[in-house]
C-alpha cells in the first residue's frame, strides 16, 4: 500500500491529508494569505503524527487550480520539493474537482454538480461534472467566464440532465442566471471548500494506479494570464526584432 499525501491551497483554507495504515491524518486552517506560515508545519505535523518521515512517502497530490495564484504557486512549489528531495511521484488534481467530489460526498443522489469560484474582475472559474458509475466525470474542460456566460454554457452542455444539481458558489450566480430546463433542480451548497482529504480520496487510486508524473509536471492551472508565468525549463519567449 503507497503511502500519499495530500495538499490544497486553491483558496483561503488550507489543509494537508496523508493516507497510512488504513487511517487519514488530517490538518485544516482558514486564514487568508497564511498558506505560506502554515502548510510546512501542518505537513511535518501529519507525518509525526504517522510516525513518517517525508522519504517514508510514495507520492504526493496537490490542488492544481484554478484559483488563488499565490497559493497554488506555494502548493506546487512545495510539491516539487517534496518530490525532487525523495523521489515522488506527483499528481495534480483539478480544484473545482474536489469542489464537486465534496459537495457530492454530502449530497450522494445529485444527478451532477455545478462549480464556481471567485477569479475576480467579474469572472468566475468554473466546471460542470455528471455523475456517472465509475465517479464524477467533467462536462468539459475547467474555464474563466463571466456570470452571463457561464449561465448560457450551463443550458447547453447540461440541458436534457434532469435530477438534482448542485450548486457550488452559488452567491457568484445571481439567482436569475441559475441554469432551468425541464425535471432540473438546482440546490445551493454554502460554505464548501477544496478539502485535502476530498483531494486524497480521489488521488490516491489514481497514483496507486501509475498516473503519478515526476517533479517537473507539478505546475499550477491558473487559466489567466498564462503567459505571465514559465517553467525554468521552458524557452525563454521571443522579443520581437525590429526592422
Amino acid at each position: 500500500m503507497q503511502v500519499v499525501l495530500a495538499l490544497d491551497t486553491s483558496t483561503d483554507a488550507c489543509s494537508v491529508a496523508l493516507d497510512h495504515d488504513g487511517r487519514v491524518h488530517f490538518r485544516h486552517h482558514l486564514e487568508a494569505r497564511a498558506h505560506n506560515r502554515v502548510l510546512l508545519p501542518m505537513i511535518e505535523d501529519v507525518l509525526t503524527e504517522a510516525g513518517l518521515a517525508p522519504g517514508d512517502l510514495d507520492g504526493v497530490a496537490f490542488g492544481r487550480g484554478p484559483g488563488s495564484f499565490t497559493g497554488l504557486r506555494i502548493a506546487a512549489a512545495v510539491t516539487q520539493g517534496l518530490a525532487w528531495a525523495h523521489e515522488l511521484q506527483v499528481l495534480g488534481v483539478s480544484s473545482l474537482e474536489v469542489l464537486a467530489a465534496e459537495a457530492l460526498r454530502r449530497v450522494p443522489a445529485a444527478m451532477g454538480v455545478i462549480t464556481l469560484l471567485d477569479a475576480r474582475m467579474g469572472e468566475c472559474y468554473w466546471n460542470t461534472f455528471a455523475v456517472a458509475a465509475s465517479g464524477l466525470e467533467p462536462c468539459g474542460e475547467d474555464g474563466l467566464d463571466t456570470p452571463a456566460a457561464i449561465s448560457a454554457a450551463l443550458q447547453a452542455r447540461c440541458a436534457g440532465k434532469p435530477g438534482v444539481w448542485l450548486l457550488v458558489g452559488a452567491e457568484l450566480l445571481p439567482k436569475s442566471l441559475w441554469p432551468a430546463w425541464q425535471g432540473c433542480d438546482v440546490m445551493a451548497l454554502a460554505e464548501v471548500m477544496p478539502d485535502a482529504r476530498t483531494l486524497l480520496a480521489l488521488a490516491a487510486p489514481r497514483l496507486r494506479a501509475g498516473e503519478g508524473r515526476a517533479a517537473a509536471t507539478a505546475v499550477p492551472a491558473y487559466l489567466r494570464d498564462a503567459s505571465r508565468w514559465r517553467r525554468l525549463d521552458d524557452p525563454p519567449p521571443q522579443r520581437p526584432t525590429g526592422e
